[in-house]
């Protein structure tokens, strides 16, 4: 039942230890009574010392709190165990001064608290500032840019000056790639130049943020007049008018742009947002002719009228009619099977089909939760009525599923139905603080039988240590790692870390946006199992999707047989050093010629080559200067293979 722990000499008598665990245990509820006496019993060892002298550390404190934080439990479990095993040490060792062992318990408990107050203000400050940036160009978001509108005009209002806010949006974007259904590679690459090229044409007290798929907004402040706002427009979106985000030789592209002129007296930053989005509404309409489009609607005192921003209500209709649910298969990479479907809901406008990125900022919480029970009634239609037996996952935030009210009617409407839990899943987005995620209504639909998983992990705000407090049986790792570039410079530590806690966790690991179907044998390499993106499918109709073949034919072709090499060359490097690390002194295997096989190039090949006679140093010495050298030589091959991929 109990390991033996160095501490005190009573503490040795099993009976006394049964004895304690078995107080502490009988004092918790039924739910939290899930915590074990193997859990429970280090952390009982770790406490006791501390309570009985009052020079010990009181780090197990911290110990305890963390540990029971990550299993999910609330800080009252904490304060709980801190409670009784005080009290049962009080009553065993009658020798010690009570008031002693409850000054004790009292400095154990605070520090406690004291450790999840400060590691919950951290992951607070670490979210805030993820939810304010977009994170394809670096630049502010939305949330972000209206805090900072907020802030200029406050700032104008004391300084009597005046701020402008200009909305931009690009032509090459909103009428030939904003179809859905293209590839979100060449867009997502030129937004990011677009991105870059606005900061640099911009003031360095100029505001430049992301506000939806193609908008991007311009804020300037601290000018005196409307005629010093207008000549900085004039020079700032002249010279983005003339910025071609395309191949040199082509015309530049139509720009946009929407003005609005605040007032020394108006301080309303969402009304000054809707007068500029009502002006770029107008811009839209002028024609697409290369150079810039600018509607300009100042403000001032005699307006009255609020102009509302776009909302759920005004774009999208009571019944959810313009609404459309695509489905995109999520599939084996070794086998090509089709193992579930993810719905992705599209807003059907003028233009094509948008994708929630370029709505969802303006809804409020009621609103999306709105959202969220139109795409599960058409999932749940489209499941009937195809007789539809491959489990279907649905996005949603994790504000919406903060409270077990709302986990209990996702539950009955689906049992309403007659439909399976199995074929229901439910995918928590990374796109908020995960703070607001609550345990009881996770678990209460995955006692249901509803398959629980975490979306986008490794660009959001989900620690480890967040993982593992809920119960989540799929981990979605997020598109920026499965690009090669992006794999060798970045991704491939934490995508080798995602697998390898994949399986240690006996949760699913599926890698997001694959979009290039050449990575698909550098990924089984990697030892990944599951897949989506444009390279096995695009989001398609129902009937459509249930119309692919399954399995679907995987790609073989090794491409990137240099990427498929450094892949080898990582596992086989965090072999050699595991080896090393537990005392291994034999000869190397000869498996890692394979990764010689791949590379293909004689420097590459004389690299590697070069590591390997180090590895057997590493498994003989195991010092820190030959490991160094060891993992240096790791490291400049990946480079190396990146920066010809780069150039290529």
């Amino acid at each position: 039942m109990y390991h033996a722990y160095p501490t005190e000499l009573w503490l040795s008598d099993p009976a006394i230890v049964e004895e304690m665990l078995a107080e502490i245990l009988s004092s918790l509820d039924d739910q939290e009574r899930l915590l074990t006496a193997d859990v429970l019993a280090p952390l009982m060892f770790a406490l006791a010392p501390t309570l009985m002298d009052p020079s010990a550390s009181r780090k197990s404190a911290e110990l305890t709190a963390i540990t029971l934080q990550r299993l999910g439990y609330p800080p009252s479990m904490t304060l709980t165990v801190i409670e009784v095993l005080a009290m049962t040490i009080a009553r065993h060792r009658r020798d010690l001064p009570l008031d002693m062992v409850t000054q004790q318990r009292q400095r154990l408990q605070a520090r406690a608290i004291d450790t999840l107050d400060r590691r919950h203000r951290a992951e607070l400050r670490s979210a805030l500032a993820l939810s304010h940036h977009d994170a394809l160009t670096g630049l502010i978001n939305r949330r972000g840019f209206i805090d900072a509108l907020t802030a200029s005009l406050l700032r104008a209002e004391r300084s009597h000056t005046q701020v402008a806010l200009a909305l931009l949006d690009v032509y090459a974007l909103t009428s030939t790639d904003k179809s859905i259904e293209s590839d979100p590679r060449d867009r997502d690459r030129l937004l990011a130049k677009l991105a870059k090229q606005l900061g640099s044409v911009t003031r360095s007290t100029d505001t430049v943020a992301r506000l939806g798929d193609t908008t991007f907004a311009l804020l300037i402040e601290a000018a005196h007049d409307r005629e010093e706002v207008l000549a900085i427009i004039e020079r700032e979106l002249g010279t983005i008018g003339s910025i071609r985000p395309v191949v040199e030789d082509e015309d530049p592209p139509a720009w946009y742009a929407g003005l609005a002129i605040s007032w020394r007296e108006n301080a309303d930053p969402m009304l000054l947002l809707g007068i500029a989005e009502g002006a770029l509404s107008q811009a839209l309409v002028t024609g697409a002719e290369p150079g810039l489009h600018l509607v300009t609607m100042p403000t001032d005192h005699t307006q009255h009228e609020p102009i509302t921003t776009a909302g759920l209500r005004s774009t999208i209709s009571v019944g959810g009619d313009n609404l459309e649910v695509r489905y995109q298969p999520i599939v084996d990479l070794g086998t090509g099977r089709i193992t579930q479907y993810e719905a992705l809901v599209r807003l059907r406008v003028a233009s094509g089909l948008v994708g929630p990125e370029d709505f969802i900022d303006t809804l409020v919480r009621e609103e999306r939760r709105r959202l969220f029970e139109v795409v599960l009634t058409q999932v749940a239609e489209d499941i009937e009525k195809h007789d539809v037996e491959t489990p279907v996952a649905i996005n949603i935030e994790p504000d919406l599923i903060s409270d077990e009210n709302y986990a209990r009617t996702i539950i009955a409407i689906w049992r309403q139905r007659g439909l399976s839990p199995h074929q229901l899943r439910i995918e928590i987005t990374e796109n908020q603080n995960l703070v607001s995620l609550a345990y009881a209504p996770l678990a209460l639909l995955k006692n249901a039988g509803h398959h629980i998983a975490l979306d986008d992990f490794g660009t959001g705000y989900a620690s480890l240590s967040r993982i593992m407090s809920f119960p989540f049986d799929e981990i979605k790792l997020d598109r920026a790692f499965s690009e090669p570039i992006d794999l060798l410079n970045v991704g491939l530590p934490l995508m080798t870390v995602a697998i390898d806690l994949s399986h240690l966790m006996e949760v699913e690991l599926v890698v997001e946006g694959i979009e290039d179907p050449r990575m698909l044998p550098v990924l089984r390499a990697l030892g990944a199992q599951f897949g989506q993106g444009y390279a096995l499918s695009r989001p398609l109709p129902i009937a459509g999707v249930l119309a692919l073949p399954d399995p679907l034919p995987i790609s073989t072709t090794q491409s990137y047989s240099a990427v498929v090499a450094a892949v080898q060359g990582f596992r086989w490097e965090r072999a050699v050093l595991s080896l090393a690390a537990s005392g291994h002194e034999g000869l190397l295997s000869e498996t890692p010629c394979q990764v010689v096989s791949n590379l293909g190039d004689p420097d590459l090949i004389a690299l590697h080559e070069a590591q390997h006679e180090l590895a057997q140093q590493v498994l003989s010495a195991n010092d820190s200067a030959t490991v160094k050298e060891f993992c240096r030589l790791g490291l400049e091959l990946r480079r190396r293979i990146s920066t010809r991929l780069n150039v290529d």
